[in-house]
């Protein structure tokens, strides 16, 4: 007892004396720009042999338009396609068009200050049509997010990068000089709709211009783009939320009712070279516990995002026929591969970052995942379906370590363990995967 007062004692104090400074003071800049393009990646295309022929026409449409400020964050978008094509062949003629559109959009409003209540919304609409669709009925879809919270998180990374340009250029620079920097930094987005063609040109000549010393656009640029730069993401703040997710344009004979979604975050730049990030997720299904439903993807998704190799096709031998119980699914078990409404998933994250110096960054991972969910598993004597509750868990650890030596080296070493238990796996071997990268230049 005494062990765990003085752990969280430890933890409070290194958590107040490390969010002060430059960390905790940053804040998103301020800015708003819009952008809308025409394109035609075929604005006209046509091929012809003899009397055979071919024409495509394609024309396109993106607008977007963004407001950034620390209380309050919009955008939302346009993206329209159309393409048509036309086939001539030994006097047979086909036409076929197709139109896509999605409009995304996202918000989030403080409702006090920059770090209290809050409340946000984030989707898109998407429509399809033409010809090529005239047999299908459900044409647009709705996915959307909405809900609330309270805190904040602010990526602060910028700060990090404005402190190693100052290093680069030799330069002992004050909190006002590091804020402007930063503040640049923050802005990158901005700069090609205002500046189109110019954009990256006048990016780093205004980093120049913040750090006080000229002529230096083209060293600043080196330090955040040469991989030779390890300079690890830096966030500060806590926040939790909640939200329902669902689409809301259905099919006539779809009722579905989407999930619930719990989220905290805490995060915690430690001086100016480490940082710790927790995260924690719990998502619910919102339908009825006889509704089939998608199965839950807690311990899959883990998986399949930790080794990648393993599970990047259909032909994976090792994927099919070992790490899971194929006789499991194939005695109609899982009815065909759906699970029953209701099911649960919560996913507990936690990550260390170092950047030893410029050219050297570690870090280091552990995911751990569990899902709880119900399959049809026969019917009963009075011909009603029988179910079986299934709980499974798996857990991922990632080391991971990079280090470069300016136009010489490039090296990356990475170590990865994975195990998972539960009703869906039969005494499943934990995974291991050691990976290395080399890029050396000899001449």
């Amino acid at each position: 007892m005494n062990t765990n007062r003085l752990f969280l004692t430890c933890l409070l104090m290194i958590s107040v004396v490390f969010s002060q400074g430059m960390f905790d003071s940053y804040d998103v800049p301020e800015y708003e720009y819009r952008t809308f393009q025409l394109s035609g990646s075929d604005l006209f295309n046509s091929i012809t042999v003899g009397d055979n022929s071919m024409t495509r026409m394609n024309v396109g449409a993106d607008y977007m338009s963004k407001y950034q400020s620390p209380g309050y964050n919009l955008s939302y978008g346009l993206n329209f396609v159309n393409n048509s094509m036309s086939v001539s062949t030994d006097g047979d003629d086909f036409d076929e068009s197709e139109w896509n559109m999605n409009l995304p959009f996202s918000v989030d409003k403080y409702f006090n200050d920059t770090k209290g209540m809050f409340g946000f919304a984030d989707g898109e609409y998407l429509s399809f049509g033409g010809e090529a669709y005239d047999d299908v009925d459900d044409t647009a879809d709705l996915p959307l997010t909405v809900g609330a919270g309270y805190g904040r998180i602010v990526s602060a990374k910028p700060v990090a990068q404005a402190y190693a340009i100052a290093d680069a250029l030799g330069i002992d620079a004050d909190d006002d000089t590091i804020a402007a920097i930063a503040a640049v930094i923050g802005s990158e987005a901005s700069y090609e709709s205002i500046y189109k063609d110019d954009a990256t040109q006048q990016y780093y000549n205004d980093l120049a211009e913040a750090s006080g010393v000229n002529g230096s656009a083209m060293q600043i640029q080196k330090v955040l783009t040469s991989p030779a730069y390890n300079i690890s993401d830096r966030f500060t703040g806590w926040d939790v939320r909640a939200g329902i997710t669902n689409n809301y344009i259905q099919c006539d004979d779809c009722d579905l009712q989407g999930t619930m979604t719990i989220e905290a975050n805490y995060a915690m730049p430690i001086e100016m070279d480490s940082q710790v990030l927790v995260n924690f997720i719990y998502t619910m299904d919102r339908n009825d516990t006889d509704e089939p439903v998608n199965m839950p993807d807690g311990i899959t998704g883990l998986f399949m995002g930790a080794f990648p190799d393993m599970f990047s096709g259909d032909d994976d031998d090792y994927y099919d026929d070992d790490y899971y119980d194929d006789d499991y699914y194939d005695d109609g078990y899982l009815s065909g591969g759906y699970a029953l409404g209701g099911w649960t998933t919560m996913n507990l994250n936690g990550s260390y970052t170092k950047d030893h110096s410029y050219n050297w960054s570690s870090s280091a991972t552990l995911n751990y995942a569990s899902e709880t969910y119900e399959v049809p598993s026969g019917m009963d004597n009075n011909g009603d379906m029988t179910t079986t509750t299934l709980e499974n868990s798996g857990m991922v650890l990632t080391l991971s370590t990079t280090y470069s030596i300016l136009n010489q080296l490039s090296v990356t070493g990475s170590y990865t363990y994975g195990s998972v238990d539960g009703d869906s796996y039969d005494e499943q071997d934990p995974i291991s995967q050691i990976k290395t990268s080399v890029t050396y230049w000899v001449f």
